[in-house]
């Protein structure tokens, strides 16, 4: 799991030549690159994602924080074979299903659909 910028330790963005390279890997031995947006997502990196800068593309990656503009939510968006794993009730989490948070995520995600 990478950050395509890092918060923790200062602000140190991702090196798009090493994104490209774990890309490489992963395709080539069947595993997956995962990125991590709770920080960078949802528009706070300059693009929606913080991974859109650096020119790959992951498998899957997390979400929180901006996603439910304030109100605690997380996800985790999946793409390809990837997207397969779990299906319907598979996986839980401490803030799925919440009517709240999701009415909150939803509402955050038109206002982006909306002002792109």
């Amino acid at each position: 799991m990478l950050e395509a910028l890092q918060g923790e330790g200062g602000i140190i963005p991702g090196d798009p030549e090493y994104f490209a390279v774990a890309r490489k890997l992963a395709d080539e031995s069947g595993g997956l690159l995962i990125c991590d947006e709770v920080q960078v997502g949802m528009g706070r990196s300059g693009s929606m994602w913080g991974f859109e800068n650096l020119g790959v593309e992951p498998d899957v990656f997390t979400s929180a924080k901006a996603l439910g503009g304030g109100v605690p939510i997380g996800a985790m968006c999946a793409r390809g074979e990837a997207a397969s794993v779990f299906g319907p009730g598979d996986h839980a989490s401490t803030y799925g299903g919440n009517p709240l948070a999701c009415s909150a995520g939803l509402a955050v995600a038109q206002y982006f659909s909306d002002h792109d």
